[in-house]
């Protein structure tokens, strides 16, 4: 067979950009800034080239930024028999659109898998899908393609889902039909930093994760050979002698403190850690002094750390366990890194649920005192959304909270789609610009002090740097 791997629409019959990421959320954007990986599809095209002899090709058409009759042209000038294609709630009904389009011209097979496809399987083989794979996708379809389309096959709908997979074993992801060093212009890496996944999974179970609450559907946290990650890294920079970095993209890298030592000595020890820069999406619970120490002498320059919310009775709202709740840890934590000279980005929501707009207009108060104070240097915010297949979407359902049953108003960059009981949505995006109004100002200082993000390159997005400052419509 000849199958066609396929990453979600570039843009969409508004004309904004899809920015996605489908194990955590996608956004729109009025500019193509910034592009991540599509690792899920990237290891699943290394292990279906490795572990069968079909015809395998994978096309980024989000990188390529395809409208739906671009994408649909494309893949039916591939001829494929089979399409596999990753869909989050933002992206699917476009994704769909693709699909049908294909399947209405050449004779074709689709295999639906992602965010959306798992909390609606039913409906996504009704709308135009063949197949179906829920959760971690990785090994259902490798086993179904191997076994000449099972029926009975696990992490194929209507069965269970299939075991994770063991990381141990994984090869290095798609990086021919694609080019890795494509995706360095992301956003907060002050450097050329290619996107690598040294550990995969998390504990913590916040209840808007899909990472957690979809793909894998429990808490783990599994980390891949030291020896593996720092041969995939001297292989990059091999193959592109230009980068000057990684960004360790993983849901919680610091979950397991041991292997991070580990992994900091080898880094150490091979002399990496003078070639590189790398940042990584942190924990902040999992921090100690030691472990931020050795950390900076192996070449970490920045960490990113998920708050959410300064107030202490929503964050026993959304996360399980005490790994996010504690505040006072979390300043330790910030005020170690400004002593030791560790950058820190921190991520921010408002209109969780438990919140109210005091007590999100209270965390923006505290998160500009901290600023002044030197503890982080950039952040984000985004509006937290109820994403389908996570308890937070349950419950805004079964309260009657959701504004807007259509899936591409999911946009955690754009707009709420919840009233809560004592904060309504038009509250909602109001705060949420008086973050991005503050978010704007950090943005701004740190080009004016000369921080150079990847995400501008003149070459690739042009527009944007034509732009004195940052616009608020951005």
């Amino acid at each position: 067979m000849k199958i066609i791997i396929a990453t979600a629409v570039g843009k969409n019959d508004k004309g904004k950009y899809y920015d996605i990421f489908p194990s955590r959320w996608s956004a729109t954007a009025d500019f193509h800034t910034n592009t991540y990986y599509p690792f899920d599809l990237a290891y699943l095209s290394s292990m279906l080239k490795n572990e069968t002899n079909h015809q395998i090709k994978m096309i980024d058409g989000n990188y390529q930024g395809f409208t739906v009759d671009v994408y649909a042209e494309n893949l039916v000038e591939e001829q494929p028999d089979l399409i596999i294609m990753e869909a989050d709630s933002l992206t699917y009904a476009d994704n769909m659109k693709v699909i049908n389009n294909v399947k209405s011209r050449i004779p074709c097979k689709a295999l639906l898998c992602g965010s959306h496809p798992t909390a609606f399987p039913q409906q996504t083989l009704l709308e135009g899908a063949d197949y179906v794979a829920i959760g971690e996708f990785q090994t259902g379809i490798v086993n179904l393609i191997k076994s000449d389309f099972s029926p009975d096959t696990a992490g194929i709908y209507p069965n269970r889902r299939a075991e994770l997979f063991d990381v141990e074993k994984l090869p290095f992801p798609e990086d021919n039909d694609i080019s890795r060093r494509d995706y360095c212009r992301l956003y907060a890496c002050e450097y050329r930093q290619i996107e690598m996944f040294p550990t995969r999974g998390c504990p913590v179970n916040c209840n808007y994760c899909v990472v957690r609450n979809v793909y894998h559907g429990q808490g783990n946290i599994r980390c891949r050979p030291v020896s593996s990650v720092i041969e995939e890294m001297n292989y990059l920079l091999e193959k592109y002698p230009d980068i000057e970095g990684f960004f360790f993209n993983e849901e919680s890298h610091t979950a397991n403190k041991k292997y991070v030592h580990e992994l900091c000595d080898a880094l150490i020890e091979s002399g990496l850690n003078k070639r590189v820069k790398l940042d990584a999406m942190c924990n902040f619970a999992a921090f100690d002094d030691s472990l931020l120490i050795h950390m900076k002498e192996a070449g970490y320059y920045k960490i990113r750390v998920g708050i959410e919310t300064f107030d202490e009775s929503a964050a026993h709202e959304i996360f399980s366990g005490s790994w996010k709740k504690n505040i006072k840890k979390m300043m330790e934590v910030l005020t170690t890194c400004r002593d030791i000279g560790m950058k820190v980005y921190v991520t921010m929501s408002v209109g969780t649920i438990g919140s109210t707009p005091e007590k999100d207009l209270s965390t923006l108060e505290t998160v500009k005192r901290m600023y002044q104070d030197n503890l982080f240097q950039e952040f984000q915010v985004s509006i937290n959304t109820p994403l389908p297949g996570t308890p937070f979407y349950d419950e805004a359902r079964e309260n009657g909270w959701l504004v807007s049953e259509n899936f591409s108003d999911m946009d955690g960059n754009n707009g709420s789609i919840i009233d809560l009981p004592e904060y309504p949505k038009y509250k909602i995006d109001e705060i949420f610009r008086k973050f991005q109004d503050f978010r704007y100002e950090v943005i701004n200082k740190n080009r004016d002090n000369g921080v150079n993000y990847s995400m501008y390159d003149r070459e690739w997005v042009r527009k944007v740097l034509e732009m004195t400052q940052l616009s608020k419509n951005y």
